[in-house]
């Protein structure tokens, strides 16, 4: 239930924000807006995990925000993210990020984004665990991404798993994400069935 009412404070927050701002639907270095959407797709496969009950084999991970022009080289926004993995099935986390964008020069950027986990479907309790993400982007459109979560178990404590992969991003990561939400979306109403 704090999950929920913490999304409900969250959202109409964004939602005014992105309204006083000067947005555009891709950022552009040489334009003048102030404001612009992240709307990333990540495909990765773990690299390192801890020898426990989860195991992951690939994982599809979505994450729709917000991003704000700070200067000429930082950006700062929060982001909602979605993953599903697999895992001798489809399972699913859900969570939220505060992104910097650090921009090296006019093509190439570099991202880092800490984040909670706050449902990972295995473990239905509640809060799930961190999560952090470092990536380097061309031009809004393509990228390399390292990513380490760090999951509440039951009585084990506590899984890292490390992930290596790919991070499409502005247009190409819309339409992986649209691709992503109804197959994220099918992965999630499986894991609650069973």
């Amino acid at each position: 239930m704090k999950t929920l009412s913490g999304m409900f404070l969250v959202i109409p927050l964004l939602v005014i924000s992105i309204i006083s701002a000067e947005a555009c639907i891709r950022y552009d270095r040489s334009s003048t807006c102030t404001s612009y959407p992240i709307t990333d797709f990540y495909f990765s496969l773990p690299v390192s995990q801890s020898d426990s009950i989860i195991t992951r084999d690939l994982d599809m991970t979505t994450s729709l925000g917000w991003m704000f022009v700070l200067n000429e080289r930082i950006d700062l926004g929060p982001s909602l993210f979605f993953s599903a993995y697999m895992n001798g099935g489809w399972h699913s986390q859900l969570g939220l990020r505060a992104n910097l964008r650090y921009h090296l020069d006019d093509e190439f950027n570099l991202d880092f984004s800490p984040g909670l986990i706050l449902t990972d479907s295995p473990f239905p309790d509640g809060f799930a665990g961190y999560t952090v993400e470092l990536s380097l982007g061309w031009k809004d459109w393509v990228g390399l991404a390292a990513r380490l979560d760090i999951v509440d178990t039951f009585d084990s404590g506590h899984d890292q798993v490390l992930h290596i992969g790919l991070r499409f991003g502005s247009y190409g990561g819309m339409g992986l994400t649209s691709a992503g939400i109804i197959g994220g979306g099918i992965a999630y109403m499986s894991s609650r069935m069973y």
